[in-house]
């Protein structure tokens, strides 16, 4: 799969909305979560998710009374496989951010962050609106460190990205997104938790929201 797809496994009723694409695209996106739905138990996929498979179908190209169809048709009673995506694509990384970092595996983990605090976004959209792209990567830095509460070690990536946002599906606009995600193990699997993630809105408009402040004392 590609960076920034994921796969679930779900049964009905989905509790899932969706919507045809923006500016033409085909396929369907995530449009909200039903609250009691299968998807809204899930901490991976969030409004702005699109929909790339069905059961290993590939529906990515389909219009959306094809895909609905699709999933009415399915057996109620059996396990659903969705693959989807988040959208973005290839993240603009600059040189000069490329030599701040180490290794290739950093910058991986730094797509990894950026892309995790894209979806803690989204999930709080009725600040800034719809999140539609990640324009560049203009700041990355990767630390490890001992954590002095479990003593394991800690992965930690700070990012800074411009990220486009709409408010209406017409006109778009700009901020300045900074970030740190610490990578931890869970259940034998690693995954990213945002412990800082703030957003400020360009075009001189002088305002900034912050949606998860880290705790020093937990470090």
């Amino acid at each position: 799969m590609a960076l920034g797809d994921y796969t679930l496994h779900l049964q009905k009723p989905l509790g899932i909305i969706l919507q045809e694409r923006n500016n033409g695209a085909s396929g369907v996106r995530v449009k909200e979560l039903v609250e009691g739905g299968a998807a809204s138990a899930s901490t991976d996929i969030v409004a702005g998710d699109v929909l790339l498979q069905i059961n290993e179908v590939d529906v990515s190209s389909l219009d959306f009374d094809a895909i609905m169809d699709m999933l009415i048709s399915l057996d109620p009673n059996a396990t659903i496989q969705l693959t989807l995506s988040d959208g973005l694509g290839t993240f603009d990384m600059p040189k000069n951010v490329l030599k701040q970092l180490k290794s290739k595996e950093d910058a991986f983990f730094v797509d990894a962050v950026v892309r995790r605090a894209v979806r803690e976004l989204r999930k709080n959209n009725y600040k800034l609106g719809d999140l539609l792209n990640v324009e560049m990567i203009i700041g990355a830095g990767v630390q490890t460190s001992n954590n002095a509460v479990d003593g394991n070690d800690e992965k930690r990536g700070m990012v800074r990205f411009f990220a486009i946002f709409s408010t209406d599906g017409v006109s778009s606009y700009s901020c300045n997104v900074s970030a740190t995600g610490v990578a931890r193990v869970r259940r034998g699997e690693e995954r990213i938790d945002i412990v800082a993630l703030s957003a400020a809105k360009d075009e001189g408009l002088g305002q900034t929201f912050e949606f998860v402040r880290e705790m020093n004392e937990s470090r």
